[in-house]
C-alpha cells in the first residue's frame, strides 16, 4: 500500500499533494494521439478516485496537455486540487504543429528554452491562460539537466543569479506556494540542494526498479536531510515497468529488456504483478512524499490506483535483495 503524501516544508504548510498524482503528459499525445473524449475521461477518473494533484507542463503537447486540463478544471465542480506546472521554455507560435520525437501532433507552437525573469513570467502567465486559473500551487523549474551539455556551468549561473531569485518573488507575492525542480538527473538537484532555498523536487526516473541512483549517489538522503520533500515521477521509466518499449523516452536496450525479463521471473513465482511492484517500491522511500503517474484512459486510472493498492508478501522484496535488483539497505514496503 502507499503512504499518504505531503509537502510539509517550512513555508508550504497543508500542501497535501496526496499519495498519487496524475502526470498529464500522455495527454499531450505523448507517443499516441489522445481524443478529447478520452483525455476528459481520465481527468474526471482521476478526480473521482481521490487523485488531487496533477501535473503538467508547457512542454507536453507544446501546450495542448495544459489546455486540456485547463478545460477539465473550468467545468469540473470545486475542488482543493493541486496543481503543478513548470518554467523553463517558451512556446513560440509556429506556422504548422511541429513534427516531434515524442508528442503526436502538438499545438502550431516551437518550444524555446528561457530561464531568465522575463521567460519565466511569460511562461507562467501564458500557462494560467491556457489552464484557465489565476495560480498554481506548485512551479518547477523544468528540464534543467546536463542535457545542456556545454552550457551546463552558464545555465547554472543564471539558475542562482536569476531564474531561482524569480520563482522566490511570485512565492513571496502568493501567486505560488511552493517553488522547485522538475529534473530527470540528481545531480543537478545536488547544485541547486547545496546553493539555493527550494520546497520540492520532481525527479523523474531515478528511483525506480531498475534505477535506484537517486538513493545510491545519497541525493534522497540530502533532500531528506534539508527538508526538501521529493515528488517521484517516471516510476515504471516511460511504462517499460508496465510492459512498454520505451525506456526513459528511448527505445529499451535488449540488456534492458532482459533485466526487465529477469524480474517478470521473481514477480510470476511471487504471484506479483511488476508494475504494481514497481510503483510501491518507489513509494516505499521515505524522501518520497507522492508519486505522479501518466494514464491516457479512465481504464489506466483505474488500472494504477488498483496497482497502489494491492499486497505484496515481504518474501518477494527479499528475493530482490538476492537477486541484486536491491541493496541490502534499500527501503521497501512493509
Amino acid at each position: 500500500m502507499i503512504h499518504p503524501g505531503s509537502l510539509r516544508r517550512s513555508g508550504t504548510p497543508g500542501l497535501s499533494v496526496g499519495p498519487l498524482g496524475l502526470g498529464v503528459a500522455p495527454l499531450g499525445n505523448l507517443y499516441t494521439a489522445v481524443s478529447e473524449a478520452d483525455a476528459e475521461a481520465t481527468l474526471s477518473q482521476a478526480a473521482e478516485c481521490g487523485i488531487r494533484w496533477f501535473d503538467v507542463a508547457p512542454l507536453y503537447g507544446f501546450g495542448l496537455a495544459e489546455q486540456r486540463l485547463g478545460h477539465f478544471l473550468r467545468q469540473a465542480a470545486p475542488a482543493d486540487r493541486v496543481i503543478s506546472t513548470k518554467v523553463g521554455r517558451v512556446l513560440e507560435p509556429a506556422p504548422t504543429a511541429p513534427t516531434h520525437e515524442h508528442f503526436v501532433a502538438p499545438l502550431a507552437y516551437r518550444p524555446v528554452f528561457d530561464y531568465s525573469r522575463a521567460g519565466i513570467e511569460r511562461s507562467y502567465e501564458e500557462s494560467l491562460h491556457r489552464l484557465q486559473l489565476d495560480r498554481v500551487q506548485i512551479l518547477l523549474l523544468h528540464d534543467i539537466d546536463r542535457s545542456h551539455h556545454s552550457a551546463h556551468r552558464l545555465l547554472v549561473k543564471q539558475l542562482l543569479d536569476e531564474s531561482l531569485p524569480t520563482l522566490h518573488r511570485l512565492k513571496s507575492e502568493g501567486r505560488v506556494d511552493a517553488i522547485g525542480l522538475g529534473i530527470n538527473e540528481w545531480d543537478i538537484g545536488y547544485e541547486i540542494l547545496a546553493s539555493a532555498d527550494i520546497d520540492c523536487v520532481l525527479l523523474a526516473g531515478r528511483y525506480t526498479l531498475l534505477d535506484q541512483t537517486a538513493e545510491s549517489s545519497g541525493f534522497l538522503e540530502a533532500c531528506a536531510r534539508r527538508g526538501v520533500p521529493v515528488l517521484a515521477g517516471g516510476v515504471l521509466n516511460g511504462g517499460f515497468l508496465a510492459g512498454g518499449g520505451i525506456y526513459d523516452y528511448h527505445p529499451a536496450t535488449a540488456a534492458l529488456i532482459q533485466r526487465r525479463s529477469e524480474l517478470m521471473t521473481l514477480c510470476e513465482a511471487h504471484r506479483v504483478e511488476l508494475a504494481a511492484a514497481a510503483l510501491q517500491f518507489s513509494a516505499s522511500h521515505p524522501a518520497i512524499a507522492s508519486l505522479t503517474i501518466g494514464a491516457r484512459s479512465a481504464q489506466e486510472v483505474d488500472t494504477l490506483i488498483g496497482w497502489s493498492r494491492v499486497t505484496i508478501p515481504p518474501e518477494f522484496w527479499d528475493a530482490l535483495r538476492r537477486s541484486g535488483f536491491l541493496s541490502h539497505d534499500t527501503p521497501t514496503p512493509h
